[in-house]
């Protein structure tokens, strides 16, 4: 495997409970990622993968402020060309403290940032904090400032929570230097709960496996992983490759093959259906209908996780 980039979940514990959230993080949850992990992981990349960027989320980073500062630093003395941060925002309670955090951050070597802001997130997090840091981000000169925004299936919908959303980018008005993304939420983790609030298919989803757009590449060759605290290499939330606690992420990354992986050498095969055929000849029960080939996948894999909690990984998303 030769990938580009790498995201750091640098925890999951996070000051809201989004409902589409795909690793369930919030108030509750504990731990996070040492300095000293993080410098090793980027050790071993520079010196084996062609690794272009680095992103820090989580949860939410900002949580760890000085460990966050101390990552971009080690990001700019390797040169990575690209340094990247993804935020709630919750933290930019007025100017003067986004601007004192950004600038902190800009000078040690951070160079782009993406707030979220949807119907999920300002549930929890006023949206007053958010514009704070998206208009004092964009005004300090970053190479990139984004919105990213979630959406149930399609944004035109007129479902609770796109409504929401809308309002919300509606609030945040007319934003000079700032790229807004709209993508659509995943019914795992968390975000399965919300099937109630959209049109599931009567017919099995049977088409093969998208990718989750941050990735890149293919199952073959994927082009980004994620490494959360645990220590956990994973491609999508909840398919792990390999725990940097037990081996080197070089030798994971080295010795990735999807044919030899229970999980995503069927996936890749026949699609999340595959993992049902699975799933069924082990005693599942099919009691739901499913909104599309991701909400099939999760759902087959939460019943799956015993047989091979290893390669179904963090437990947290199930």
């Amino acid at each position: 495997m030769q990938i580009k980039s790498v995201d750091f979940l640098l925890t999951f514990k996070c000051p809201s409970k989004c409902k589409h959230c795909s690793y369930k993080a919030g108030p509750e949850r504990t731990g996070h990622m040492k300095l000293a992990d993080v410098e090793r992981y980027l050790k071993e990349l520079t010196n084996t993968q062609p690794v272009q960027a680095i992103t820090a989320h989580g949860g939410e980073p900002f949580l760890y402020f000085e460990l966050l500062k101390q990552i971009m630093k080690k990001a700019k003395e390797l040169k990575l060309p690209r340094r990247w941060v993804i935020t709630n925002g919750y933290w930019a309670k007025t100017k003067a403290i986004a601007r004192r955090k950004l600038v902190e951050l800009k000078e040690v070597g951070l160079q782009c940032i993406t707030f979220s802001v949807d119907g999920f997130h300002q549930e929890y997090i006023p949206l007053e904090s958010v514009k704070n840091g998206i208009e004092v981000a964009a005004s300090l000169g970053f190479e990139k400032v984004c919105v990213d925004s979630y959406f149930l299936v399609d944004p035109n919908s007129d479902n609770s929570y796109n409504i929401l959303t809308r309002n919300a980018l509606e609030r945040l008005g007319e934003l000079d230097n700032v790229e807004i993304n709209r993508y659509q939420a995943d019914f795992e983790g968390r975000g399965a709960e919300l099937v109630k609030y959209v049109e599931t298919k009567a017919e099995l989803p049977a088409g093969k496996c998208p990718l989750p757009f941050w990735i890149g590449g293919n199952l073959k060759n994927p082009k980004t992983i994620e490494i959360d605290f645990e220590g956990n290499v994973t491609l999508c939330p909840g398919i792990c490759i390999g725990n940097t606690k037990t081996q080197l992420l070089s030798q994971i990354l080295q010795n990735y093959d999807y044919h030899a992986h229970p999980i995503l050498s069927i996936i890749a095969e026949k699609g999340p259906i595959g993992l049902l055929e699975v799933a069924v000849a082990k005693g599942f029960i099919q009691h739901q209908k499913f909104v599309n080939e991701c909400h099939l996948c999760y759902e087959v894999r939460k019943f799956l996780r015993p047989y091979c909690p290893q390669y179904l990984a963090p437990e947290g998303c199930y």
